[in-house]
C-alpha cells in the first residue's frame, strides 16, 4: 500500500532542472534512503513532499490520516523550556487526556454522576494503551540513546548549541512515533555509539521512513529501498544501498551497450548513405527537381530519428 505517491514532478532551482516528470511511491513497508550528488535536489525533495516548497509541476499525494514526522519542523518551538519539558511535548495529547480524566474525577466528586466515571474509564484505557505511565522511562531511554543525557534534562533548550538542539529535536520526533519519518542527515552531531543506537531504533521502527544521508554505511544498515536523484530523474531500487548501487551499475552498463550499438549503426548508415549519394546523387537531384520522392530528405529524416534514439539512451 502506498503511503505517498509522487507523480509528474518537475522543478527548477537556480536555472538547474532538478526533476523532470519524475514519479515514485513510498510504500508502507519502505525504509527508504535518498541518494544523489550534492545539489541534485535531495533536501529540496523533502521540502516539496512536506509542503514547505511548491514544485513547478506535479502531484504530491499522502494517504489520508497519515501522521508525518519531519526532523526540522520543531526548530522554533522550544523557547525557554528545559530539555525534559520539551521532550514531554511529544506526548501532549496524552497529557491532555490525562487532564480530562482528572476533571471527570473532580466533577464526579461534586455531582456523583456515573457517566463521568464511565468517561474517565475510557480515558484510562487510552492512557494505558499508549504507555502513558511509562513516558518518563521512554524519554530517559531516548535521551541516553542519543547522548542527550550528557546535556542534562534541566538544561534550557534555548541555551543549547546547534548540534545539541538537533539531537533534542530528533529525540522528540522519535518519541512521537509518527507513521512516517522524514530525516535529513540525522547522524549529524551523533558519535558512533549514538549512531548505532539510532540504527537499531530505525530497524525496529514499525512505520516507513525516508532518510537523506551521506553516511553510506548508515544507509546500508537501515534501508530496504533506495531512490536515486540524478539528471532530472528519480529512480527507485529495491534493496539496501549497496544493492541499489549494483543495480544502478548494471542499468548503466545495459544503456552503454545499447548506446554503442546505436552509435555503430549510425556510422554504418552514414557510410551507406554516403556511398549511395556517390552512386545516385545526380539521379536524386533530377527526381527532386521533377517533384518526385525526396530521397535525400527521407534518408536524413531516418538518420535524425536514429540520432534522437542515441541521445535519449545517453541520458
Amino acid at each position: 500500500m502506498s503511503i505517498l505517491e509522487v507523480n509528474g514532478l518537475s522543478h527548477t532551482f537556480a536555472d538547474k532542472q532538478l526533476y523532470q516528470d519524475a514519479s515514485f511511491r513510498l510504500n508502507k513497508e519502505d525504509h527508504m534512503g535518498i541518494i544523489g550528488q550534492n545539489g541534485a535536489g535531495k533536501s529540496t525533495l523533502i521540502k516539496i513532499i512536506t509542503g514547505q516548497q511548491l514544485p513547478d509541476e506535479g502531484q504530491i499525494k499522502w494517504q489520508n490520516g497519515c501522521k508525518i514526522g519531519y526532523l526540522d519542523q520543531y526548530a522554533q518551538g522550544a523557547h525557554e523550556m528545559t530539555v525534559f519539558e520539551f521532550l514531554k511535548t511529544a506526548f501532549a495529547e496524552l497529557y491532555r487526556i490525562s487532564q480530562e480524566q482528572a476533571n471527570c474525577y473532580e466533577r464526579y466528586a461534586e455531582t456523583m454522576d456515573d457517566k463521568l466515571m464511565e468517561k474517565a474509564g475510557r480515558y484510562q484505557e487510552i492512557l494505558e494503551a499508549n504507555d502513558f505511565y511509562e513516558i518518563q522511562t521512554h524519554i530517559e531511554q531516548v535521551m541516553a540513546g542519543l547522548g542527550i543525557d550528557a546535556i542534562g534534562k534541566d538544561h534550557k533548550v534555548s541555551e543549547c548549541s546547534g548540534g545539541q538542539r538537533s539531537k533534542i529535536i530528533l529525540a522528540k520526533l522519535l518519541l512521537e512515533k509518527p507513521d512516517v519519518l522524514l530525516l535529513d542527515e540525522p547522524t549529524n552531531y551523533l558519535d558512533t555509539e549514538h549512531i548505532e543506537w539510532l540504527i537499531n531504533y530505525l530497524n525496529g521502527f514499525s512505520g516507513c521512513f525516508m532518510v537523506v544521508s551521506h553516511d553510506f554505511d548508515f544507509l546500508e544498515r537501515i534501508t530496504n529501498t533506495i531512490i536515486d536523484v540524478a539528471f532530472g530523474k528519480i529512480t527507485k531500487y529495491t534493496g539496501s544501498f549497496k544493492s541499489a548501487i549494483k543495480q544502478k551499475e548494471v542499468k548503466k552498463e545495459v544503456q552503454l551497450k545499447a548506446y554503442e550499438k546505436q552509435r555503430q549503426q549510425i556510422e554504418k548508415d552514414e557510410a551507406t548513405f554516403g556511398k549511395i549519394r556517390l552512386e545516385h546523387g545526380q539521379q536524386w537531384q533530377n527526381q527532386d527537381k521533377k517533384g518526385s520522392t525526396n530521397w535525400t530528405g527521407l534518408i536524413r529524416l531516418v538518420m535524425r530519428f536514429r540520432h534522437t534514439l542515441i541521445f535519449h539512451m545517453s541520458n
